[in-house]
């Protein structure tokens, strides 16, 4: 088996399906609270729908009812397998989560799912994670599959960035929702991680210095595209949002109404 980093088992390519009809690509990763499992990913990734205009993102106007994930599978890390799970109910409504508050503001969803017997969902909340100082400017890694490309065995694509707004007021009262990330994303790569890597002498949260054995990481955040721009030259800016917004929607469990 080579030597894969852990992390890099994280991030799930996604596949947006109306019946047959594959309507886009994306990623997520999996979230566990005790035995129930979560997949975290973008709202509009799971509606086929902008999140501040509501239009279509599909020329079809088709909107997606059902996802299909590509599981690692068992003893076998980087290799993928398929699973389609619905993701609106009989009614048609939808059964994923959004934020209790914020509802669709947040372009954050978790949709509950049962893992199938021969996957491992390495969920991102149960890997070895250090609470890092985490400052404007410093390097993150998007992980995600661009265009819906895959490294061989199925691996996804580390996509360097800084951060570009403060991530400590990202959430607070009076300041935007999101923060900004300094990056050139492309499609594909909507509800990836985002995460924090640091090696040797490393600053702690706390004040703290650190040395770590091998690499340090902490989980800042989920990405939900770039800011788009009407000229080419515009800066390239992509979007995240906090860590603490996953775990206020998974706690609240707040079913979407559109």
């Amino acid at each position: 088996m080579p030597d894969i980093d852990l992390y890099s088992a994280s991030a799930v390519p996604l596949e947006m399906y109306f019946n047959q009809t594959n309507l886009s690509q994306g990623t997520g990763f999996i979230w566990q609270v005790d035995a129930e499992f979560f997949l975290i990913t973008n709202w509009h990734n799971l509606s086929g729908k902008n999140p501040l205009t509501c239009k279509h993102l599909s020329p079809t106007l088709a909107e997606p009812n059902a996802v299909r994930v590509w599981w690692n599978l068992r003893n076998n890390l980087g290799r993928k397998g398929a699973i389609d799970y619905p993701i609106r109910d009989s009614g048609d409504l939808p059964l994923w989560f959004v934020h209790p508050v914020h509802g669709k503001k947040v372009d954050v969803v978790a949709l509950p799912l049962l893992p199938p017997d021969d996957a491992d969902p390495h969920p991102i909340n149960t890997m070895p994670q250090l609470d890092l100082l985490t400052t404007i400017g410093m390097d993150v890694y998007v992980l995600g599959y661009p265009f819906g490309m895959v490294q061989s065995g199925g691996l996804p694509i580390w996509k360097r960035a800084s951060l570009a707004s403060e991530p400590a007021v990202a959430g607070t009262a009076g300041a935007e929702l999101n923060m900004l990330l300094d990056t050139a994303s492309r499609p594909g790569m909507s509800g990836s991680p985002i995460i924090q890597r640091s090696w040797g002498t490393t600053m702690m949260a706390n004040g703290d210095v650190a040395v770590v054995t091998g690499a340090a990481t902490k989980f800042v955040g989920v990405y939900s595209g770039r800011i788009q721009g009407s000229d080419p030259i515009d800066a390239q800016l992509g979007i995240g949002w906090p860590p603490f917004f996953v775990t206020d929607i998974i706690s609240g469990k707040r079913r979407d109404d559109h």
